[in-house]
């Protein structure tokens, strides 16, 4: 059975008709709609009877970077190979497996069959489609080069999105074993350790200080665990409150750039972004300062989004770019240099790609730097509480054994 569609629509009298169709495809509507001489205003598909909680959440679910690169490139092949937006966004609906991102490209090719730009049709769907990529795409429409603005786009968010696959890599790591270490110690505290506190009560004695400690930390435990759950779930919530404003996101962003190792790489991760970004716009023929707004949202760091924000109105002033980047602590002098000399020789776009290469190794010889610290100072931590535990168990043992 083919699938029934709703459809509204207007005839030439400007009357709004409305009815069901069954077809094999949602594209055949629009065709037979048109061929009797109406003019598209929105088709949806008819779940008859579905409540399919599984599908609910995935069509909440968030499009990916990934889902987003892979849209980018079959977009770009289908128009390179001379296919209208209408067909090529039929196509992409049929073959895109994500819940959510199908149900957007529904929408994008609607808006688009109603009179609608695709720059248009994509802004309406911000929580998918950044400004970067509304904007690349608004340009490569206006200079006829959408299909290469969309390639940009694709290699772009592979780039990014192989940076945030490995700083995921070596995060995941040392969570998963930090994980496993405290429910371990949390089980000696609650099951193994109150075993020897009867028998140390059973002998009697004054106590060594250490094993006073460790027994008082488990019978907290044992007693107010619950306590210390909320503790831990209102201060949680006190940072997400907290990082929900932006006087919030700035000092928590400034003070992750203060951490030893770790500042390091969210620096050269947002550099590299703001270069790249900003040379694929400039590229693309969008003006300095709409691309440097575009950049603040692109670049992941607050304190660096208040630098572009500052040297966006000096250079509305007059200023060239390199001068409030050079009075920057967070740009290094060999990135303004080279912007300096990218805006003297007119070739910009060209050295934010030479950047762009230079902070993209960079970023991950920081990611190994991290990961080669991150990992022996897990197991000294680990050392130093496994071995309090099994010290404050053993002293008392060594006390009792001089009695005897």
């Amino acid at each position: 059975m083919a699938p029934i569609y709703e459809y509204e629509a207007v005839n030439r009298s400007g009357e709004k008709v409305a009815g069901r169709i069954e077809v094999e495809r949602e594209s055949m509507v629009a065709k037979q709609l048109k061929n009797n001489g109406y003019f598209v205003a929105s088709i949806k598909e008819v779940k008859e009877g579905s409540t399919d909680i599984g599908e609910y959440f995935a069509k909440r679910k968030k499009v990916t970077t990934q889902a987003l690169t892979i849209f980018s490139h079959q977009f770009a092949a289908m128009i390179d190979a001379g296919i209208s937006l209408v067909e090529a966004l039929s196509i992409l609906y049929e073959e895109t497996e994500h819940l959510k991102l199908k149900e957007i490209i529904r929408n994008i090719q609607e808006d688009i069959e109603t009179g609608s730009s695709l720059f248009e049709a994509l802004q309406k769907h911000p929580e998918t489609f950044p400004p970067l990529f509304c904007q690349l795409v608004r340009a490569g429409e206006a200079g006829g080069v959408l299909d290469r603005v969309l390639n940009q786009l694709a290699a772009h968010y592979e780039r990014q999105g192989e940076i945030n696959n490995r700083i995921k890599s070596a995060i995941r790591y040392p969570a998963i074993v930090v994980s496993v270490a405290v429910l371990v110690v949390i089980f000696l505290l609650v099951v193994v350790v109150p075993t020897f506190v009867n028998m140390f009560a059973e002998l009697g004695g004054d106590l060594p200080g250490p094993t006073k400690i460790l027994i008082g930390t488990s019978e907290f435990l044992k007693g107010y665990w619950w306590v210390l759950l909320l503790v831990i779930i209102a201060l949680l919530g006190f940072l997400k409150i907290f990082r929900s404003t932006p006087e919030g996101e700035y000092k928590i962003d400034n003070m992750l750039l203060r951490i030893p190792v770790i500042g390091n790489m969210i620096k050269k991760i947002a550099i590299s972004r703001f270069s790249s970004t900003l040379a694929i716009l400039l590229g693309s023929g969008v003006d300095l300062l709409s691309s440097l707004e575009i950049v603040e949202e692109v670049v992941g760091n607050r304190v660096y989004s208040s630098v572009l924000v500052d040297t966006r109105g000096q250079i509305r002033e007059g200023v060239n770019l390199s001068r409030p980047l050079g009075d920057s602590p967070y740009f290094p002098s060999m990135v303004t240099q080279m912007v300096k000399i990218g805006e003297e020789s007119g070739n910009l776009e060209l050295m934010l790609n030479k950047i762009t290469t230079f902070y993209n190794r960079e970023v991950e010889n920081a990611i190994d730097a991290s990961i080669g610290l991150i990992e022996p100072a897990m197991i000294v931590f680990l050392s130093v509480v496994v071995g309090f535990i099994v010290l404050s168990i053993v002293m008392p043992m060594f006390t009792m054994m001089s009695l005897f």
